[in-house]
């Protein structure tokens, strides 16, 4: 605090002669200052005396803080004198990075001095995998324990209880090794053993979505508080995690009544099974990489230390994938479409087909716009006081909306001729052929004659642009079997491999910062993130954008594998 107070005073005396400068004179009793402000203008130049006063004010502002800032480093705080020596932050040596990303967005949360002599092994071996994900360099040094620079949270547990974040981080696409036997991965089908399919308390089936092998887990986090053997199987809905136990399974079989995963082109968990609903959202493996973030963060519940650890995440993840702001696209925005696939002109009949068995709602819902209109008109028609405006407009209202209904009429009786236009144009068409150029052309004709002709009945089913339809297929090709992937051209595939293994927005990841909430007595307590999955567009989970799939569960349930207390919130901004 004294300090600061000196500081302050450093300043205000140059900036209180600057005003003094600035306004004199002032006459009466200050006129002898009023003459020493003449000699300093003049020997400034009026111009120039306030700028110099005011610089030499920061000058020595700069001065006594570095000053005081040494003598308490030495001797303590000057709040309390007589007071042990505290520790202050340094920057870190160069040799240990454990803080990448940290200095730029909370500078305070680099430590002065760890002691090698307190290194933790087990640690330095995890940073050597989180940074390299292979052998480390031979001049990598060792990562030094930190104490403890931060007042304790009353939300914490004691230090070192959490262990670092585990991102999920989906894993390449090869053509030749086996998609489909890696043993931790997004979603597609669970292998339970003998474990039965969980359902909600309505009796329905819940989506599987994860499964994570506990000792790949283990591997890339030592102190995993999870057990080290099987592995965890997640499903949404009413929420379940299902312990698996260690063996070769098969992938189970769905239970005959599962509801949809997703809508391919809409959204996810829909509530009624059409033509475009798939059963299983992508099958998709992951590597698991825990990130090396200093305990005393990891701990801290603080707003303010979590945006300095999301940074610090963010540094450390764009060395394995690149981070991005954006959804997969097949082209870019203006960039003609050079291939489509029959896959995509499957896709926009399977759309047709939906549009014409919706279209009773829009005409339902115009005709009955159209009565109300016409209701109006009638009573204002027989109102002696209405005036002749008020008939005009509502006159033109039910005329206009009249005119509608009749071009939504036409629609309707044209659609099915289109429809059964276009099955007969895909029919016998094998989906992962690509198009010739002139047939191309064709699916873009057909495209741009569906939105002209029946706008009003497709807008809310029928894709906008050939890229549209072009992303849908890429994204089936490159999560798909052996025969899908190998429609997928080699640029594709190399991009994807390269800027989109990785969500736009949050980061699907185990473990992390704590969820504070109230247990018994009211006592506070720290959940432990068992997982989190953000908006993925390849994976189709195209929830809100900012939305997240959270399981909790305390850390005395996880240690004793009581996986029935297991929670799951959907946050969403």
């Amino acid at each position: 605090m004294k300090r600061m107070i000196a500081v302050m005073a450093c300043f205000a005396l140059p900036a209180a002669v600057a005003f003094y400068v600035a306004l004199a004179p002032f006459g009466g009793a200050l006129s002898p200052l009023d003459a020493g402000a003449e000699r300093i203008a003049a020997a400034l130049g009026q111009g120039n005396v306030i700028p110099a006063l005011l610089v030499l004010g920061v000058v020595l502002a700069l001065v006594a803080a570095l000053t005081l800032r040494g003598r308490e480093h030495v001797t303590g705080s000057d709040d309390e004198p007589g007071a042990p020596p505290v520790w202050t932050p340094e920057p870190l040596p160069a040799a240990a990075p454990v803080t990448d990303g940290l200095a730029e967005a909370w500078p305070d949360a680099q430590p002065e001095a760890w002691s090698e002599t307190r290194t933790d092994a087990r640690i330095a071996n995890l940073r050597r995998r989180a940074l390299s994900g292979s052998e480390a360099p031979a001049d990598l040094a060792p990562l030094p324990e930190a104490p403890a620079p931060f007042p304790a949270s009353p939300f914490a547990e004691p230090a070192g209880a959490l262990p670092a974040p585990v991102i999920l981080i989906r894993k390449p696409r090869e053509r030749e090794r086996d998609w489909f036997s890696d043993s931790s991965w997004l979603g597609g089908l669970p292998r339970l053993g003998a474990a039965a399919w969980p359902r909600g308390a309505d009796g329905v089936p819940l989506p599987f979505i994860a499964q994570i092998d506990l000792v790949e887990l283990a591997f890339a986090c030592p102190d995993t508080p999870l057990p080290r053997t099987g592995s965890l199987a997640f499903f949404v809905g009413a929420g379940a995690v299902i312990a698996v136990p260690e063996g070769a399974h098969d992938f189970t079989d769905p239970p005959h009544d599962l509801a949809p995963a997703f809508d391919e082109g809409g959204y996810p968990f829909p509530a009624e099974a059409s033509r475009l609903s798939r059963w299983f959202f992508p099958f998709w493996p992951v590597q698991l990489l825990a990130l090396d973030l200093p305990e005393a963060l990891r701990d801290y519940h603080d707003p303010l230390r979590e945006a300095a650890i999301e940074q610090a995440m963010a540094v450390q993840l764009d060395r394995q994938a690149p981070l991005r702001d954006h959804p997969f696209y097949a082209a870019g925005v203006g960039a003609p479409v050079e291939a489509l696939w029959w896959h995509s002109v499957n896709h926009l009949a399977d759309q047709l087909h939906e549009a014409l068995a919706a279209c009773a709602r829009p005409l339902a819902a115009h005709r009955a716009a159209l009565d109300q209109k016409r209701a109006v008109f009638e009573q204002l028609r027989r109102d002696p006081q209405a005036g002749a405006d008020a008939l005009e407009h509502a006159q033109e209202a039910a005329d206009y909306l009249a005119d509608e209904m009749g071009a939504m009429e036409e629609q309707s009786a044209a659609l099915p001729d289109m429809v059964q236009a276009l099955d007969q144009f895909v029919a016998g068409r094998d989906p992962w052929a690509q198009l010739e150029p002139a047939e191309l052309d064709i699916v873009a004709d057909i495209l741009a004659e569906v939105h002209e002709r029946f706008g009003e009945l497709v807008r809310y089913h029928a894709p906008g642009s050939l890229a549209q339809l072009a992303t849908l297929s890429l994204r089936a090709m490159v999560s798909g079997p052996p025969e899908t992937l190998a429609a997928l051209p080699e640029d594709v595939l190399a991009r994807i491999n390269r800027d989109y293994r990785l969500p736009p927005v949050d980061q699907h990841q185990m473990f992390g910062l704590p969820a504070s909430r109230l247990g018994a007595r009211g006592q506070p307590r720290s959940d432990l993130l068992l997982l989190q999955l953000g908006y993925d567009d390849m994976m189709e989970w195209c929830w809100s954008e900012a939305g997240l799939y959270q399981f909790w569960i305390s850390p005395e349930d996880a240690a004793v594998g009581n996986w029935r207390a297991a929670t799951l919130t959907f946050e969403s901004d």
